[in-house]
């Protein structure tokens, strides 16, 4: 019966594996939301900033128009620190995906050598019945002489 000397260590990897994917997948919804709400920030400023220019062209008082400046800057400093925010993730995300191309090379070196050692086993196993058929076979024609 064949058994793998190193399954414990394939199984390990295929758990650590499946760790890292399970990781990656939450990080990449997670950078999923905030592109989403980066986007959303610099939609709500071009609007407002739209909205200051057509307001100006008619007629607009000075403390309205101070309002639209004052909330305009700030969603600029929002839309940065949202920037940063998106980097970072991006970044996090880069790193989850390269411990896992890690982790998916790891199985699959193991994996190579489990193959290989299936395939001597099982020519091993084929070679021991070919001696046997014709160890048969030899005795047979022994016999029949």
């Amino acid at each position: 019966m064949y058994r793998f000397n190193l399954q414990v260590a394939l199984d390990y990897r295929k758990r650590i594996e499946e760790g890292l994917q399970i990781e990656l997948s939450q990080i990449q919804r997670e950078l999923e939301k905030e592109k989403q709400l980066f986007l959303a920030y610099r939609r709500e400023k071009n609007y407002y900033e739209e909205e200051l220019v057509k307001r100006e062209e008619k007629e607009i008082n000075v403390n309205e128009a101070l309002l639209y400046r004052d909330y305009l800057r700030g969603m600029r400093i929002r839309i940065k620190e949202q920037r940063d925010i998106v980097v970072k993730a991006k970044g996090d995300f880069d790193i989850k995906q390269n411990e896992l191309l890690n982790a998916t090379k790891k199985r699959k070196v193991l994996e190579k050598v489990k193959e290989k050692e299936w395939k001597r086993f099982k020519e091993n196993i084929e070679r021991r019945e070919r001696i046997l058929v014709d160890e048969a076979g030899m005795r047979k024609y022994q016999r029949d002489m």
